[in-house]
């Protein structure tokens, strides 16, 4: 592998000639003689008599002087710009701007530093490029620049910056007869192929790199703390509510370049209702901290309540540069603890009060606009980081009250409060268990939905196996460089163990090979790099950096897997969040039980009959309100998982099903699980249609009855399609359903055939 991606053979030479060409084409392209006149000049001193690599020093520096005019904009701004030139391999600089000397003085070890952080793969896939594009003239479709990055540490801030690479005054000469091109050598330039044959290999020697290299310095601060933003949601199973914030927040106050800058991201909880005291509210406001104001348990009484609801719902943030327009009790109390600016922001969507962020800082006029427009382009995580909060707290709620309470939904509470009474009616001589005793409904109507995420085993299964691939490869090149004898025979075992495992992942993943897999990297791999952290350092800090990469727990790569899972979360926050929503304004049509059930999606079940709510009988037209929201409901959320495919790390669709069944079933409590279930043969074959028909297929074919972008409606006869039908046409002419839909006959089921199904085809909102 050494001598296959040795770029030490490669020979880079400075030149002018691929510049001239550049400034003759832009001669011939000028638009006035004045400018013609400059093109001449700037040729003239571009074509001296002596080669460029032999110029003394100070000759270079002028010409390139001239290069700068050439390249960046006739102004003294050009200085203030980190720029040099040079040469790509070895990086040499022959010229630089004033901002690029600043960075080197701020960061003496930058250019030699540097190189060292472009793999050897990707600098010899870098030249492979420039011969096919230069001599063959192949046009490469994923350029693979060298890309070089370095961070400074400044007063507790960490800057971001990337040096591009621009090779447009580089040519390429045969200095041998050209080799025919082989179609192995576009695939590794383009990516394809991650590794050549030696006997395949384009012979390097072989050509010159004449020119020059313009380096260009970008400070990506803002899009590298908007990543780590973003990774810290990587992070929320596994590290605690502290991390998490410090994470967030020491991201923030570099995004917002102020080292000392209070920050807190406060959820605002609610129960009932009414917001509550969070315990750690007060200790992690900036406000709270400073205040007066004193809460006990729920936040004040009503007026405070709507007070605050006010203030947060009005989605603005209160901006107080340099206190002046803070009451004065509050603003003497941020004077005494060295506060000279805030800033308060409600942060809330069109249905929810998630919280609030605080910002406090020692400097009068810290707090500006600028730092509203920054906040204003994280908005999104910030506000995702309070959902997930949110749901925190709720689930530690939920969990607290199943833990010490049955969980009861309103609809049914009633009902275990007749059969108690009804115990102690008797005496207790009977127990809550027995027949006489038990909590039922009879005759209820079920409604059963799914939305259900497409595919999503197979692209966990890509996931795991890219992580694998990526792991195993990652270790075939840190063990071709550990100063070891070659013919070490551990090394050589387990180097072939991992061309092994690479060899059998390009073809695909077997559930025995991750196991295979994960106990080679546990058991033989990973001891023996252990061995070597503590000997040479310069490989141990490549050892060390490969463990950085590991997952803590699993002890593999987990980049791709973390992709897949944050997407799914995603969108089951999005459905579950919305049905939390939507269950509320279902139960107002009529009180009925609500089952759900997660699983790569999300299924839920509602039965709905006169036996739950004896006071109100279950018409016709109760039961046509709950077919029609049913409905909506599936089309709404198919909108919203549509509309989370831009920004999901990983594009994953829903399918959506509904099974339609008019017979009523019966359920009944039990207590072994705390849940309903249903009861008798008829009732219970519905409950295992439920559990099949999600997999089933359309008759005569291997099509899955649900496809993306389409909501399946399963029955057995055509009258079960009565309640619904209206409603499919008004959708249609509202446009949220296209006018086109399919009957189709279901593939039979274990123990269950002649189902029906039509398929809706919905139509978002950004189609054309």
């Amino acid at each position: 592998m050494d001598s296959l991606y040795n770029i030490d053979q490669i020979a880079f030479r400075l030149s002018f000639e691929p510049f001239v060409e550049f400034l003759n084409d832009q001669r011939n392209k000028a638009s006035s003689p004045a400018l013609g006149a400059l093109y001449n000049y700037l040729i003239d001193q571009f074509t001296p008599d002596t080669p460029a690599d032999l110029l003394p020093a100070d000759r270079l520096r002028d010409l390139f002087d001239l290069a700068t005019l050439a390249t960046l904009l006739l102004s003294g701004s050009s200085q203030r710009i980190p720029f040099a030139f040079g040469l790509p391999e070895p990086l040499t600089i022959y010229y630089q701007s004033t901002a690029f000397s600043q960075l080197i003085q701020q960061f003496p070890n930058l250019l030699t530093e540097l190189p060292a952080q472009a793999r050897a793969l990707n600098k010899h896939r870098f030249v492979y490029q420039l011969i096919l594009e230069k001599i063959y003239g192949v046009q490469i479709t994923n350029p693979a620049f060298p890309v070089f990055r370095f961070q400074l540490d400044v007063n507790g801030l960490t800057r971001y910056y990337q040096i591009d690479v621009n090779v447009s005054f580089m040519d390429v000469k045969a200095s041998k007869e050209i080799p025919p091109l082989k179609h192995t050598w576009i695939d590794f330039a383009n990516g394809i192929s991650k590794t050549l044959m030696p006997t395949d290999s384009l012979a390097l020697n072989g050509f010159v790199f004449e020119g020059f290299s313009f380096f260009k310095v970008e400070d990506i601060t803002e899009a590298e703390t908007i990543q780590q933003l973003q990774a810290v949601f990587a992070h929320l199973q596994s590290d605690t509510e502290a991390a998490i914030y410090q994470r967030f927040e020491k991201a923030l106050r570099n995004l917002c370049g102020q080292p000392d800058l209070q920050i807190s991201i406060v959820p605002l909880p609610q129960v009932n209702g009414s917001f509550v005291d969070h315990p750690d509210l007060r200790r992690r406001s900036v406000f709270l901290r400073h205040s007066s104001v004193n809460f006990q348990g729920h936040i004040g009484d009503t007026t405070t309540q709507q007070r605050l609801r006010s203030f947060a719902q009005r989605s603005i943030p209160y901006l107080f540069p340099d206190l002046d327009d803070l009451p004065e009790s509050e603003r003497q109390l941020f004077n005494q603890k060295g506060t000279r600016s805030f800033l308060m922001y409600p942060i809330t969507t069109a249905s929810e009060v998630l919280g609030i962020l605080e910002m406090g800082s020692k400097h009068p006029n810290a707090l500006n606009e600028d730092i509203l427009t920054k906040i204003e382009r994280i908005m999104p995580l910030i506000q995702e980081l309070l959902r997930y909060q949110l749901r925190q707290f709720q689930d530690t709620l939920e969990g607290l009250i199943k833990k010490q309470f049955t969980s009861l939904q309103p609809s049914v509470e009633w009902k275990f409060y007749e059969v108690a009474w009804e115990s102690l009616r008797l005496g207790q001589t009977q127990s809550i268990n027995s027949s006489g005793m038990r909590v039922e409904f009879p005759q209820v109507y079920p409604y059963y939905g799914a939305i259900d995420i497409r595919d999503s085993s197979i692209e966990r299964n890509k996931a795991v196996r890219q992580d694998l691939l990526d792991q195993l490869t990652t270790s075939s090149e840190l063990l071709g460089h550990i100063p070891l004898p070659q013919d070490s025979n551990d090394l050589k075992r387990i180097m072939l163990q991992c061309k092994h495992w690479q060899t059998k992942l390009s073809v695909g993943l077997r559930f025995d090979d991750e196991q295979s897999i994960t106990h080679f990297l546990e058991q033989e791999l990973h001891p023996f790099l252990r061995q070597l952290l503590p000997y040479q350092e310069e490989w141990g800090i490549s050892v060390q950096h490969y463990f950085n990469r590991t997952d803590p727990q699993t002890g593999q790569f987990c980049a791709a897997l973390r992709i897949y899972e944050r997407s799914m979360n995603w969108i089951n926050a999005t459905v579950n969040d919305y049905i939390n929503q939507e269950e509320k304004k279902s139960k107002t049509i009529y009180p009925y039980y609500f089952e759900r059930y997660r699983t790569d999606g999300m299924e839920y079940t509602i039965y709905a009959g006169q036996s739950i709510a004896p006071d109100q009988p279950f018409d016709r037209d109760y039961r046509r309100q709950l077919s029609e929201w049913q409905l909506i409901s599936m089309v709404e959320m198919a909108q919203l998982t549509h509309r989370l495919l831009p920004v999901l790390p990983l594009s994953l669709k829903t399918t959506q099903l509904i099974l339609v069944h008019t017979h009523p079933v019966d359920i009944a409590f039990r207590q072994d699980e705390r849940r309903f279930d249903v009861e008798g043969s008829y009732s219970i074959r519905y409950e295992v249609l439920k559990k099949r028909i999600d997999k089933a297929y359309v008759q005569g074919t291997r099509e899955r009855l649900t496809q993306p972008d389409t909501i399946a409606v399963v029955y057995s006869h055509s009258r079960e399609l009565t309640d619904y039908l209206p409603f499919i046409a008004q959708l249609q002419e509202r446009g949220l359903l296209q006018p086109d839909m399919e009957y189709l006959n279901v593939d039979p089921l274990q123990g269950i055939a002649d189902l029906k199904a039509i398929r809706l085809h919905i139509k978002y909102a950004d189609a054309p």
